[in-house]
């Protein structure tokens, strides 16, 4: 993704930050906030498909175990909010 801005635009930018810097951290908060949700998501399905032994719908020898969905939880990280999380489960 490639943004573009004249001189005059990057000096407008910068004028409103220095007006209101509460507005850029809130916004630098929000994107570690859905940064750190996605990724320990992600490594979290990954973490129950090796202990598996095997990847979403795929069939397993003789394994009785299986993915069950999964739930919702959330904790807080100081300075940059709650984070939510799908934590997935398996039938045992």
């Amino acid at each position: 993704m490639e943004i573009k801005l004249s001189v005059t635009e990057f000096l407008d930018v910068c004028k409103s930050i220095q007006r209101k810097p509460e507005r850029i951290f809130r916004m630098i908060r929000t994107e570690v906030r859905e940064t750190v949700s996605r990724y320990l998501n992600e490594m979290m399905k990954v973490e129950l498909t090796e202990f598996l032994g095997r990847k979403p719908y795929e069939r397993g020898a003789g394994g009785s175990n299986h993915r069950n969905g999964s739930y919702p939880r959330s904790f807080t990280m100081k300075g940059v909010g709650e984070v939510g999380l799908n934590v997935p489960r398996d039938r045992e």
